[in-house]
Formats: structure tokens, C-alpha cells, sequence
């Protein structure tokens, strides 16, 4: 999970800077690097998108096995007495 948060951080920088080299190409006049810029941020966007699906996935799958577990225990604590 640490390398997905840092992997986060990366991708939230990633997006910030090319933001802003795109503001920065778009009021320069530079077509090329505000091209580069936005076709960069399509893919640190999508890459994100996909990042935030899988933590999402894997945090449903956490709170099943614990409803399991808890389900378990109750069946356990029941059935002893």
C-alpha cells in the first residue's frame, strides 16, 4: 500500500507540472511543448484513474475478508456455548 501512496504523490506532481507547463507553453507561443504537455497529462490522468480503481478494489476486498472474519467469529463464540 506504501508503494501505491508514493506512486500518488508522483502522479498528483506529475499532473501539477504539466499544468503548468502547458500554461507556460500556451502563453509562449510554443505549440509543441503545449502539445507534449497535454498529450503527457492524458496519460498521467488515465494512469491515476487506474491507480484509484485498484485501491478502491482492493479496499472492497479488505472489508469483505473482514466481514468474513467477523461473521467466523460470531459463528464460533455461538456454537461454543
Amino acid at each position: 500500500m506504501t508503494k501505491k501512496f508514493v506512486l500518488n504523490i508522483v502522479l498528483n506532481l506529475g499532473i501539477v507540472f504539466l499544468v503548468l507547463s502547458a500554461w507556460a507553453g500556451y502563453n509562449s507561443g510554443q505549440v509543441l511543448y503545449l502539445g507534449i504537455s497535454i498529450a503527457l497529462l492524458v496519460v498521467l490522468i488515465y494512469l491515476k484513474i487506474v491507480l484509484l480503481k485498484q485501491v478502491s478494489r482492493e479496499a472492497q476486498a479488505r472489508q469483505v475478508e473482514k466481514a468474513r472474519e467477523s461473521a467466523v467469529k460470531k459463528y464460533q463464540k455461538k456454537n461454543r456455548k
